[in-house]
């Protein structure tokens, strides 16, 4: 990923126990891995509902990344996802992508790991704003909505919500690009964790997972070199 050393993080302690592929990378790297699966955060996902800009599908998933999410949800109805590896800047690599061919079938799986589905809207009668949001991750896991560039997001999904949110705005421009979205709504909810570098929330199981993954990959592309 580009500009991966540029920031120095203060050590937090890692669950990650040392693995048989880590002096295959350097010592610098493997500590990178840990510190970054210290910080991530499983209790925010993002679902882009048939978003037809590739470009700003891929923007939104750096975007989640950026913020410390693990996990991002594209449903493709109409339009298929596919990474744009030139914006993307090596996010992708880093970030699970869960791909579903409708809103419901998105809805039904987050339900199943006890998600609260919200969504981005402009015409929902009530609405919350995104900085309140953090409230409600004392409860339950959120799941944030945001639809495509033409048309947001789909009658059914916003039928089928829990609840709705809008980025308060006071211009004359009532709308936003939907990748600067999604980082306003993710700073708004995380900017304390994030400002105060703390640790994540993501079970030791599923750290020790993406070390592997992430270890494994890393290797293997050193091999090749």
């Amino acid at each position: 990923m580009k500009h991966f050393e540029s920031r120095s993080f203060e050590r937090l302690h890692s669950e990650v126990a040392p693995h048989a592929l880590d002096l295959t990378i350097s010592a610098r790297r493997a500590e990178r891995f840990r510190q970054v699966l210290a910080r991530r955060t499983v209790q925010i996902t993002v679902v882009v509902d048939d978003c037809f800009d590739p470009h700003n599908a891929t923007a939104v998933l750096r975007t989640c990344e950026a913020f410390g999410l693990d996990e991002i949800h594209v449903v493709t109805p109409r339009n298929r996802f596919a990474v744009n590896r030139k914006i993307s800047q090596g996010a992708h690599l880093y970030t699970t992508v869960a791909t579903h061919e409708s809103i419901e079938g998105a809805y039904a799986t987050l339900r199943e790991s006890g998600f609260r589905i919200v969504v981005a809207s402009l015409a929902a009668d009530s609405v919350t704003d995104p900085h309140d949001l953090s409230a409600d991750l004392e409860s339950s896991p959120l799941a944030l909505v945001f639809g495509n560039e033409e048309s947001g997001v789909s009658e059914e999904g916003l039928e089928q919500a829990d609840g709705y949110f809008l980025v308060p705005m006071s211009g004359f421009t009532q709308s936003l690009n939907l990748s600067v979205t999604v980082g306003i709504t993710l700073f708004s909810i995380r900017h304390i964790a994030l400002s105060a570098d703390l640790p994540g929330d993501m079970p030791v199981s599923t750290q020790r997972s993406r070390y592997d993954s992430w270890i494994t990959r890393q290797s293997r592309r050193r091999q090749r070199e």
